[in-house]
């Protein structure tokens, strides 16, 4: 261990703070500290704001043993923020899907996971049809033909942004956590 390195390794998980993380030869420092164990760096942080990175760091750690994040060695959180982020309340996750998109209830659970992966691609391309299809490797008159289904199933909220924007972030947040949008059906609000 590294002389400038503050370690405790008595606690699970351990807790290691070094000075500088970014800075030259770190990275090679703390993984040759670590002898290749799993290991989250929290963001480089002043002093007293210390806490945060450990949460942080924390919170990755736990996403590395659900599976989420890779179990490749260490793992830094500022470049995993969108998904720590999504992932910090499970139930948080399950209220908003339960919400956004509850329209997609009402259809059997093969059709909701090709239409809910159908939105998804669909409000991240930019509503591009065509693009759709090709991330989904289906013909663009399927994409089209699911479009009116998700048309007919949501209505307005649909074509509203923000219902869009939630949508999204409900979607992307159970395919993180590796779930289906299935998942979440039993869920009483």
């Amino acid at each position: 261990m590294a002389p400038e390195f503050l370690a405790r390794f008595d606690v699970q998980p351990a807790v290691v703070v070094v000075p500088d993380p970014q800075g030259p030869g770190r990275a090679r420092a703390v993984a040759a500290a670590l002898h290749g164990l799993r290991a989250a760096m929290g963001p480089t942080v002043a002093l007293q704001e210390g806490a945060r990175s450990l949460r942080w760091a924390g919170q990755a750690l736990d996403l590395i043993r659900r599976g989420v994040l890779g179990d490749a060695g260490m793992v830094r959180c500022q470049d995993h923020l969108a998904t720590l982020l999504l992932l910090r309340d499970d139930t948080l996750i399950d209220a908003l899907a339960a919400q956004r998109l509850r329209p997609l209830r009402r259809v059997r659970p093969p059709q909701r996971e090709r239409l809910a992966e159908t939105l998804l691609s669909w409000l991240q391309c930019g509503h591009n049809a065509s693009e759709v299809a090709v991330r989904l490797a289906v013909h663009p008159q399927t994409v089209r033909y699911r479009m009116r289904q998700l048309d007919d199933l949501f209505g307005a909220q649909l074509h509203d942004t923000a219902a869009q924007f939630e949508m999204q972030l409900a979607l992307r947040a159970l395919e993180l956590r590796g779930g289906t949008v299935t998942s979440w059906t039993d869920v009483q609000l």
